[in-house]
């Protein structure tokens, strides 16, 4: 029996973290998975500025375009990295036909590179577009560069953070759906595997300290000043994000499969590593880093009142104390899984891939 092929077109791009990207990827995984169950063979292609060393381990195919960093780096102006990643996007749609279109949180794309994928033509007149969003503090919905070119697409998915005082709603066909992370409680490793991944010894109190995607210089200062609060006794294991540069840290991503190599964490509140610890019942102190389109603070007060997380707002021995003292109770509440197979499921149906 012949399945049909369906080509799935991915955009994403990331600045300081890698939020955007790796959304995306759980979606495709999602697809894959649900692609194969409905008779269809799926063909994953991906286009980002994202530089996270991750990618090439994933079962997507990657075309890499110049970030505004790398781009500066090699002496383009930003006017001219934008003309080539936008010209790059309209190629890699005219070649490769996609059925649909899976874009992360910027209809237009950050800087305007999808502007002209979007009114070219380019695109196969059967394709059908869809946008992917976290939550975003209601103060920038109307931000142009969350707005701009929302009226081209056919569906939203939106993946709210649990407990919000309203659902993000978007001027057209929404699906709103659970947190969307790259891996789930049941893909985890168990406790002996994963404290053998970190070398930690069995009866150690150990802590995952985690400043986001590696490319925020703040966010690294304050890793280092939680672990050098630390009481003695604790076992604390740094992670380097999928950005980080050089050799510092453990570079382990995705993080989420071995988490339960840990007792507690420290971790800025981006929205996939908060969203991973609460599912894998590791008791949290999450800690907010300024972002335009994302309230780290606003995520931080939630979990907290919803008694997720700890709110850490000290790096001090005094901070850290409060810290340990809630990890010994721990997170009260369970978060719903499987986001990135209902967003899969809506993305499918869009298609008619049924």
């Amino acid at each position: 029996m012949s399945t049909r092929t369906l080509r799935i077109l991915l955009v994403a791009n990331d600045g300081a973290s890698a939020g955007h990207v790796m959304r995306v990827l759980a979606v495709a995984r999602g697809l894959s998975r649900l692609a194969q169950r409905r008779g269809f063979t799926p063909a994953l292609l991906l286009a980002t500025t994202s530089e996270a060393h991750q990618l090439g381990s994933e079962q997507v195919a990657v075309v890499r375009l110049p970030a505004p960093v790398s781009g500066r780096r090699a002496g383009l102006t930003d006017v001219e990295r934008r003309r080539i990643t936008g010209a790059a996007l309209e190629s890699v749609a005219d070649a490769f036909g996609p059925d649909l279109l899976v874009v992360d949180t910027f209809p237009s794309g950050p800087h305007g590179e999808l502007a002209g994928l979007l009114s070219s033509g380019r695109m196969p007149s059967r394709a059908k577009r869809a946008i992917v969003r976290r939550s975003v503090p209601r103060e920038v919905l109307d931000h142009p560069t969350l707005a701009r070119g929302l009226e081209r697409y056919d569906l939203a998915i939106v993946a709210d953070d649990p407990f919000r005082d309203e659902t993000l709603r978007l001027p057209l066909r929404t699906a709103h759906v659970p947190s969307i992370t790259l891996t789930e409680p049941a893909d985890a490793e168990n406790r002996d595997a994963a404290r053998a991944r970190f070398g930690v010894p069995q009866d150690a109190f150990a802590v995952l300290v985690a400043a986001g995607g590696g490319a925020d210089q703040e966010a690294a200062q304050c890793a280092s000043r939680i672990v050098k609060a630390l009481p003695q006794g604790v076992f604390p294991v740094v992670a380097a994000g999928p950005l980080a540069p050089g050799a510092g840290g453990t570079r382990v991503a995705p993080m989420a499969p071995w988490l339960a190599a840990f007792d507690a964490a420290f971790s800025a509140a981006g929205y996939n590593t908060a969203h991973e610890l609460v599912k894998a019942g590791i008791p949290s102190a999450l800690f907010a880093m300024p972002r335009p389109f994302d309230d780290q603070a606003a995520r931080v007060r939630r979990f907290a009142d919803a008694s997720l997380a700890f709110a850490l707002e000290r790096f001090d021995e005094e901070g850290l104390r409060e810290a340990m003292a809630w990890f010994e109770a721990g997170p009260r509440v369970e978060l719903p899984s499987g986001g990135a197979d209902e967003a899969a499921r809506a993305l499918l149906d869009l298609v008619g891939a049924t």
